[in-house]
């Protein structure tokens, strides 16, 4: 297609003065239209043949100048000049603004006519030549300079649209890169998403604003049992055990107000009839509710599990010195009971033993009362109490763990002084904190226990102070002291300097769990060998509203009363006889029946035989307060009263609605509550049922 191919198309050259064919944006613009080292293109043939009809020459040739050569993209007609009259003559077409058309002009032997038009890019860098060349002399018309023009035009055009397409081609690969790289990444992420979604522990819930659930992932359905096709479209509080659900909607209600709401912990139903306990966090979003759930019911369980063994710790530490306690108080009792049987024993010293026993059950009965307290089982519920009145009542329990050669002071205020928090935790942590002492002192010392009022809280290990006003609750020991590297770590759960088998390190984590949940703190000074010095920190409160004491004695004097018949339901063989020995003793006509269920056979026998009924709580098969409430159904007019001694029963407020007497209790103590039971009843001409 084109001349001498080898040397034409690659010709190297110096450029002549006038030109700037080393202009970098000259070369840019030439190299942007792809035109060098390549091959024959039929385009550029066909306009350089068009070109040389049309004018009627021999020769036809495309032409482009390069920083130190020439490419010949396209040749007409066969050879043409010398190499360097040709590369002359492009340099010369390039420096003319328009047509250089040379008749016989061009000094050249077999070449007559030269006519060239420069090729100019849009924005005027000119980078080639469109040429005709002839042997014959002549000239060309007006007309053929106008076409010869025009396809150098047409030419540029055709490099500006596939510069365009190639433009255009390389902007859509990159595109398409981009779009697959794009797509890559989304499928990437979203493969992450559902990642997230179905294999996180955390339960997951989308609700609208009506509450209809609108999807759950897997983690849902693992943790409670509901599959996704069981909740979609439910209510979602409906998932929220019933009690619960009133605290739900209101720890919700900010969101619906444009407010964050807090996290809220709840009871949720499982398929199977359980519950499991979820800290939730819920996160609105486009119109929807995004909630998000942590499972907790064995981190519950475990802090449940870990107070039981902090508790039953303590209430080991307290076995023996109970234990001691109540042989002591036997054997007040055993040497009474002896006395007393002499046949010529003085009245005077009749009524001294008689006294001691007396005084020494009720020493027994308050101290069982307070280790039953001390051991019930029920969940945290802090309360308004007299602190001062609570240390009064247990200096006498940690007078016996610490034993008998540990003197056990107390300095309190004579004022009331009020905490809101859980007395039986508050009691485990003073027993803890007890216990650590003791050990401290080997078994010999003293204990100071005393309550300041009124203080700010100091900064205490890092921890900011308050203003208060707190209670302090302060446990001094003369014990060996707390080395300084240990007085850091003594908290910690399991740390324990004690022997295998004497401690588990759970007494002092107990102690400062329940400061912190009560929104105080346990602050400690001790140097070796000068004691150690704790003082617990509990918000103090205002006194409650003043209420009825419930233990106000609010005894009359004993009134003459009728002989009543009572029914006493009692499986304990020796305490069943010894009540219905008391009654009679009292004037009464009692009936014993071992169960339940045989006093129901009797009640049925002889329905209006009987003027009350007293029983105890704890029995084999029907127990006292089931009997109680059917009484309260079928016969309500028949007075029940109930007795027992389990720190259960005794927790109950009111003894689900019945008259209780505590175990133990005495003929006066038995007589009053039967007494109060009857008058209720005469004073309104007809049995009342007891109902609180």
């Amino acid at each position: 297609m084109s001349y001498d191919a080898a040397v034409s198309r690659n010709e190297t050259m110096s450029c002549p003065s006038g030109f700037e064919r080393h202009h970098p944006q000259r070369l840019a613009a030439l190299h942007s239209y792809a035109v060098l080292d390549t091959p024959p293109d039929p385009v550029f043939d066909d306009i350089a043949r068009i070109a040389a009809a049309s004018c009627g020459t021999a020769l036809a040739r495309i032409t482009f100048v390069d920083a130190d050569r020439l490419w010949t993209a396209a040749a007409i007609g066969g050879d043409g000049p010398e190499r360097s009259l040709d590369a002359e003559l492009c340099i010369r077409t390039l420096c003319q603004p328009g047509a250089l058309v040379l008749q016989d002009g061009t000094g050249a032997p077999g070449l007559a006519l030269y006519a060239g038009v420069p090729l100019v890019t849009l924005d005027g860098w000119a980078i080639g030549t469109l040429s005709l060349l002839d042997p014959e002399p002549r000239g060309l018309t007006g007309p053929q300079v106008a076409i010869l023009e025009g396809l150098a035009r047409t030419l540029m055009s055709l490099l500006e649209s596939r510069r365009a397409a190639a433009a255009r081609h390389r902007d859509e690969a990159l595109l398409q890169s981009r779009a697959d790289r794009l797509e890559a990444q989304v499928a990437a992420q979203t493969r992450d998403r559902d990642r997230v979604w179905n294999l996180s522990p955390v339960l997951k819930i989308v609700s609208d604003k009506n509450g209809q659930v609108q999807s759950v992932n897997p983690s849902w359905s693992r943790a409670l049992g509901w599959s996704e096709d069981e909740t979609l479209g439910g209510k979602a509080i409906d998932f929220v055990v019933a009690a619960e659900r009133e605290t739900a909607l209101a720890a919700l209600r900010p969101l619906c107000e444009g407010r964050r709401a807090e996290d809220v912990e709840l009871s949720c139903m499982t398929r199977d009839g359980d519950r499991r306990r979820v800290l939730w966090t819920v996160v609105p979003e486009d119109g929807l509710f995004y909630g998000f759930g942590r499972d907790i019911t064995e981190q519950r369980q475990a802090e449940e599990a870990l107070r039981q063994s902090q508790k039953l710790e303590a209430i080991g530490q307290l076995t023996g010195g109970v234990a001691h306690d109540f042989n002591n108080l036997l054997t007040i009792i055993r040497s009474s009971v002896e006395f007393l049987r002499r046949p010529d024993l003085a009245e005077e010293r009749k009524r001294r033993y008689l006294d001691a026993v007396s005084d020494t059950v009720d020493r027994a009965a308050k101290l069982t009362g307070q280790l039953l307290a001390f051991a019930r089982r029920q969940a945290l519920k802090p309360q308004v109490f007299d602190i001062g009145q609570r240390l009064r009542s247990i200096a006498d329990m940690i007078d016996s763990v610490t034993g008998a050669r540990i003197h056990v002071e107390t300095d309190l205020p004579d004022s009331a002084c009020f905490v809101r928090a859980d007395e039986s935790q508050f009691e485990t942590a003073l027993i803890n904190m007890a216990v650590n002492a003791r050990d401290a002192m080997d078994g010999e010392g003293s204990l100071t226990l005393r309550l300041e009022s009124g203080r700010p809280m100091p900064p205490i290990r890092g921890h900011a102070g308050a203003a208060g006003p707190f209670v302090a609750v302060v446990v001094i020991d003369t014990g060996a002291g707390i080395p300084a590297p240990d007085l850091g770590r003594i908290f910690e759960p399991f740390f324990t300097t004690k022997e295998i088998g004497k401690g588990t390190g759970l007494g002092l984590s107990q102690v400062i769990g329940f400061a912190k949940q009560s929104g105080g703190d346990i602050d400690v000074a001790s140097e070796p060998g000068q004691g150690t010095r704790f003082t617990l920190y509990l918000p103090q409160v205002d006194a409650p509203t003043k209420a009825a004491d419930p233990n106000r004695d609010d005894r009359r004097e004993a009134e003459p009363q009728r002989s009543l018949c009572i029914l006493v339901v009692e499986d304990n063989l020796g305490v069943g006889r010894f009540c219905t020995q008391i009654l009679e003793d009292l004037g009464h006509a009692p009936i014993w029946a071992k169960s339940a269920e045989e006093a129901l056979t009797e009640l049925e026998q002889t329905p209006s035989r009987f003027d009350a009924v007293f029983s105890d709580v704890v029995m084999p098969g029907m127990g006292g307060v089931a009997l109680a409430r059917h009484l309260q159904r079928s016969r309500p007019e028949l007075p029940v009263v109930l007795t027992s001694g389990y720190s259960h029963v005794l927790a109950t407020d009111d003894a689900h609605g019945f008259a209780l007497v505590r175990k133990p209790y005495s003929a006066e103590q038995l007589a009053q509550v039967l007494y109060e039971a009857t008058q209720r009843r005469i004073g309104r001409g007809t049995r009342p049922p007891l109902s609180g």
